[in-house]
C-alpha cells in the first residue's frame, strides 16, 4: 500500500488509518468489467458491518440499477452510463453529483477498470480514494499492489480490505424474492416450463467473440433432446439468432431479453442450470447459487472461484473450439453436485 499525492502540512499529519476509521460517507464503485457488481458483494457486506452507522452509496450502471437497490448492505445507488465519454457534458455532470456528496472515503474495486470509473474515482472529490495500482494512471490517492493477476477477482477485494486494517465477511448468496420476481417467473415459466426441466442459455459472448451460431444450435439442441427446455437469454445482437433458434425448436425455447436484468435473475432461479460463456448473466447466475456451465477463453481462475463446486469450467484458448460433448458432459457434472431436493 502507498500514499499518492500532495504531502500534508507538517502541523496536520496524514493517518491514513485513522481517516478510514472516521469515515462517515462512503461510495462503493465495482468494478465496470464483466459481473463485478456480483464479484463484490462480499466487500459490500463487509463495509456495512465495518461501518454500521455509516451512509454507503453504490455505484453502477442502468442496466444493473434495478438489482442494485435490492442490496441491502448500501443506503443509495448511484447511476451513471456506461456509454458516457471523459470528455462529454454527461460525465461532467456525474463528477459534479459525485463532489456534492463529499464522499470521505471511495473504493474502487476494478484492478483493471475502465478508464472512465478510474476518471469518475479520481475527480470524485473523495477525501480518500483506494484502488488497485494501475501502470500509467494515479486516479487514486492510496494505492493498493495486486498479489497476482491469476488469483479470483473477489479474493482480491478481500485482500484489499484486510490491506486497510478492515474485516471481511464470508460469500454472499443473492436472493431475488420480490413479488414482482414470483409473478414474472409464473407468467414466463408456465405450461411445460411450470412442469418440466428447465436450462437457461445464455447467447451473449461476453467481452470475447463468444459461441458461434453452429455451437449454439447444437447446445440448445443437446438441451431439448434430453427432455428439457431452454430459457435462451439475448441481447439485441443475437437477434437474428434467437429468431432462427425459436423456429427451429417452436415453444421448447423461451427467449427473454437481457435487458431487462431483475427478469433475467427471476427467470435463472426458475433454471435447473446455466450454460453461458464470461457473461453478466453468469456471475448473476453464480451468486444465485445456480449450477453452471462457464465458457472461457482465458484463464478462468480470475472469474472463478476454486472453492464453487457448482461451476464447471470449459476452457480453451479458441472458444470456438469448444465441442457440444465437453459442454453436455459439464452440465452433467455440474448437475450431479447439487441435492436431490434441489434438482427434484
Amino acid at each position: 500500500m502507498q500514499w499518492r499525492g500532495p504531502h500534508p502540512a507538517r502541523d496536520e499529519p496524514l493517518n491514513i488509518f485513522g481517516e478510514l476509521r472516521r469515515a462517515r460517507k462512503l461510495l462503493l464503485m465495482p468494478n465496470d468489467r464483466v459481473g463485478g457488481l456480483f464479484l463484490g458483494a462480499s466487500i459490500y457486506q463487509s463495509i456495512r458491518q465495518q461501518y454500521p452507522d455509516a451512509h454507503i452509496g453504490l455505484l453502477t450502471d442502468e442496466r444493473w440499477a434495478g438489482l442494485a437497490r435490492q442490496i441491502p448492505f448500501v443506503d443509495d445507488v448511484v447511476v451513471t452510463a456506461p456509454t458516457q465519454k471523459v470528455w462529454s457534458p454527461e460525465f461532467r455532470q456525474s463528477v459534479q453529483r459525485l463532489r456534492d456528496e463529499s464522499y470521505d472515503l471511495t473504493l474502487c474495486l476494478g484492478p483493471d477498470c475502465s478508464y472512465r470509473l478510474a476518471q469518475l474515482c479520481a475527480l470524485s472529490g473523495s477525501r480518500l480514494r483506494v484502488g488497485f495500482q494501475r501502470e500509467g494512471l494515479t486516479p487514486y490517492n492510496v494505492e493498493i499492489v495486486r498479489r497476482s493477476e491469476g488469483e479470483y477477482e473477489a479474493d482480491q477485494y478481500q485482500s484489499l480490505l484486510r490491506i486497510l486494517g478492515l474485516d471481511v465477511c464470508g460469500e454472499v448468496q443473492w436472493v431475488i424474492g420480490d413479488g414482482k420476481s414470483s409473478q414474472l417467473r409464473e407468467r414466463y415459466l408456465d405450461g411445460d416450463f411450470a412442469s418440466g426441466s428447465v436450462v437457461g442459455i445464455d447467447l451473449f459472448g461476453g467481452e470475447g467473440q463468444g459461441l458461434s451460431g453452429r455451437q449454439l444450435d447444437d447446445i440448445v439442441g443437446r438441451v431439448i433432446e434430453r427432455g428439457a427446455r431452454a430459457v435462451l437469454f439475448f441481447s439485441l445482437a443475437e437477434r437474428k439468432q434467437v429468431n432462427y433458434l425459436k423456429k427451429t425448436y417452436g415453444n421448447r425455447v423461451l427467449p427473454f431479453e437481457q435487458n431487462d436484468l431483475s427478469g433475467v435473475a427471476a427467470l435463472l432461479q426458475g433454471c435447473r442450470a446455466l450454460i453461458s460463456c464470461n457473461t453478466d448473466v453468469l456471475h448473476l447466475a453464480i451468486s444465485l447459487h445456480l449450477p453452471c456451465v462457464a465458457i472461457f477463453d482465458e484463464d478462468a481462475r480470475r472469474w472463478v472461484s476454486s472453492r464453487n463446486d457448482l461451476v464447471e469450467v470449459v476452457q480453451d484458448r479458441d472458444i470456438r473450439a469448444v465441442s457440444i460433448t465437453q459442454v453436455v458432459q459439464a452440465l452433467d457434472r455440474a448437475l450431479r453436485r447439487v441435492p436431490a431436493e434441489t434438482t427434484a
